[in-house]
């Protein structure tokens, strides 16, 4: 009953007479706009620590945890630098196996030139590094330089590797020789996936960027500083402006050669944005008048420019087998 009296004596005096009062909402704060470089930047620092737990996860063998750091949703594409090592497809259980060179002989991995770009939207990575790949030998270390590129797309708060591609460098004149001996190793072959929508351009593309002749304009090359092409030879790992001026393929063989797609599986990423390819490719050519065929992989990714796609990053390697990278780093 008291409650009651005090409740009607509140409405009382409320309504008589006085200003009621007034209640101020405070106003929603409106939230702070990020920072799209900030986030690209802190976005690239990730990709880097990633990569480098990568090299982490292989120099201790813990290749559960490579596995793990592979997409789930996409299919990968792995090549290393022997002719049967490649991995591919979702979630393929190869990729758990040790794929090491020389892992009989515990190899360390390190990082020595390593290079991290990512997207406008920080949704998709690609990487460079000329590995320091180190193995014991003869009471010392020997660094085999390793070259390594990757593809890499965001996966909520981590980066999850999509495609990936070790080599090591062989000069144009010795894969020539090589073939004309017939001691050419053809790479392992996958299977190739339906060319539909954006696919078949980019399909195109790369063949036009492999069979351009000398000096040929309108190669769909990006510019800048980000820009990387990596062909067989040492002396083609090419930057910027370099980038965008570097020989076909087929101009490197010399005349009378044609480069095609052998195998190949494409990607898009989800904002539509980025595209990635890996092939393996045919280079065909004339050696001592006679026509060889030179087997070749190749790694691609892409950005869209408007109404067309701008190459970022090529790797372009010849597989090397074990047994034939020892001849050439450990024969006297």
């Amino acid at each position: 009953m008291r409650a009651l009296t005090l409740a009607t004596a509140l409405v009382a005096a409320c309504g008589g007479g006085r200003r009621p009062v007034e209640l101020i909402v405070p106003a929603e704060e409106e939230p702070e706009e990020s920072d799209p470089r900030a986030n690209r930047e802190e976005a690239a620092r990730d990709l880097e620590a990633t990569v480098l737990e990568i090299y982490s996860h292989l120099t201790l063998g813990n290749f559960a945890a490579f596995y793990d750091t592979l997409a789930r949703d996409e299919p990968v594409v792995l090549f290393g630098v022997a002719p049967d090592d490649v991995v591919f497809g979702l979630r393929p259980r190869a990729a758990g196996r040790d794929r090491r060179l020389y892992r009989a002989m515990s190899p360390t991995i390190l990082a020595k030139n390593l290079e991290v770009h990512v997207s406008a939207d920080a949704s998709v990575g690609w990487t460079f590094d000329e590995m320091s790949y180190r193995v014991p030998y003869n009471g010392r270390v020997a660094a085999i330089p390793i070259r390594g590129t990757g593809l890499f797309v965001r996966d909520f708060d981590r980066w999850v590797l999509v495609m990936e591609h070790q080599s090591y460098p062989i000069s144009i004149d010795e894969l020539r020789a090589a073939a004309a001996a017939g001691r050419s190793p053809s790479p392992k072959r996958f299977l190739s996936l339906p060319t539909e929508g954006p696919a078949r351009q980019l399909v195109r593309l790369v063949s036009l960027l492999h069979n351009a002749a000398p000096r040929e304009l309108g190669r769909p090359i990006a510019a800048g500083d980000h820009t990387l092409i990596l062909l067989p030879d040492r002396d083609h790992e090419l930057h910027g402006a370099e980038a965008r001026g570097a020989p076909s393929l087929a101009t490197l063989f010399g005349p009378n050669t044609t480069v095609g797609l052998r195998d190949y599986r494409l990607g898009l990423a989800k904002n539509q944005a980025a595209a990635w390819m890996a092939a393996n490719l045919v280079v065909r050519t004339v050696v001592n008048d006679e026509q060889v065929d030179i087997g070749m992989r190749g790694t691609y990714v892409f950005l869209r420019a408007r109404e067309t796609w701008e190459l970022v990053q090529m790797h372009i390697s010849a597989p090397l087998s074990e047994a034939e990278l020892s001849r050439r780093l450990f024969a006297p």
